[in-house]
């Protein structure tokens, strides 16, 4: 499932065990962060009609065994490279490569917790 905050692609299970998950409007809805989800519950009718629209996209572009390099990858990539590496490694490369292609700088590790605390530990 797509976090609707951020377009994350989420483990609704492991979103049910972090307390990540919230019922609105008789959907549940999943978030990558508690930072998410505090920002749907604040203003959850900005991020209900992103959600449904990520959704028909995903429905008419899904091919099985196929990832599509797509706008929403690209943003996760730049958002969190270090879930996006987790969940497709192999798009993570290809987009790495991009960049080195472009002569750009690297992304960071990103926003979730994990990059938060790779950050701190590294000196």
């Amino acid at each position: 499932m797509l976090d609707p905050v951020c377009g994350m692609t989420v483990n609704v299970a492991r979103a049910e065990e972090a307390g990540l998950t919230l019922e609105h409007d008789g959907r549940t809805y999943a978030f990558c962060r508690s930072g998410c989800r505090r920002a749907f519950e604040a203003e959850p009718a900005t991020y209900v009609g992103k959600a449904e629209a990520a959704v028909t996209a995903q429905a008419e572009t899904a091919k099985p065994g196929l990832v599509v390099i797509d706008d929403g990858m690209r943003r996760w990539y730049e958002s969190c490279s270090c879930c996006l590496s987790d969940a497709y490694p192999d798009i993570k490369a290809a987009l790495d490569a991009e960049r080195a292609a472009q002569a750009a700088p690297p992304v960071g590790a990103g926003i979730c917790e994990v990059a938060e605390t790779q950050e701190v530990a590294t000196p």
